[in-house]
């Protein structure tokens, strides 16, 4: 009986979490400062590692940059392609640095990923994707973002 009570307690309290990250996820509905297109490669075991190359459309500009991080939560390998919108970019040197956040996705064979990241000058990103690959994730991230152009 308690074991049937703490697992019912245990997927409630995962459901939660899940459907909190879920609208902690979505991107307001107010016009956005620059778009986003992402490629990157994850590998994970409760951490995560992560490399990629994007472009920023920003003031009808195409503005390639690198990713590079990791994070916490998670395991498996996957390749995601993403498009986001970008929030609070003010200057294109605002979007260079480490961006913070959380992301949730779950991958068998072909999957969909969600992320919110915030860097140190308060630009928001918003990342929907499609994955590709064997993986779930659930947790914090962190990524060092670089123009390149």
């Amino acid at each position: 009986m308690k074991t049937n009570f703490l697992s019912s307690a245990l997927a409630t309290s995962a459901l939660i979490l899940i459907a909190g990250c879920a609208s902690m996820t979505q991107a307001p509905s107010t016009q956005p400062s620059a778009t986003v297109r992402i490629r990157e490669w994850s590998a994970a075991y409760y951490a995560q590692a992560e490399t990629g190359k994007g472009i920023l459309y920003y003031n009808g500009g195409r503005h390639h940059f690198t990713i590079s991080g990791g994070g916490i939560g998670g395991s498996g390998a996957q390749k995601v392609s993403a498009t986001g919108k970008v929030f609070n970019l003010n200057r294109l040197s605002d979007f260079s640095g480490t961006y913070h956040g959380i992301s949730r996705g779950l991958t068998l064979m072909e999957g969909q990923m969600h992320a919110k990241l915030t860097n140190q000058n308060g630009v928001t990103m918003y990342l929907a994707g499609e994955t590709e690959g064997l993986a779930s994730s659930l947790g914090a991230q962190a990524f060092e973002v670089n123009l390149t152009n």
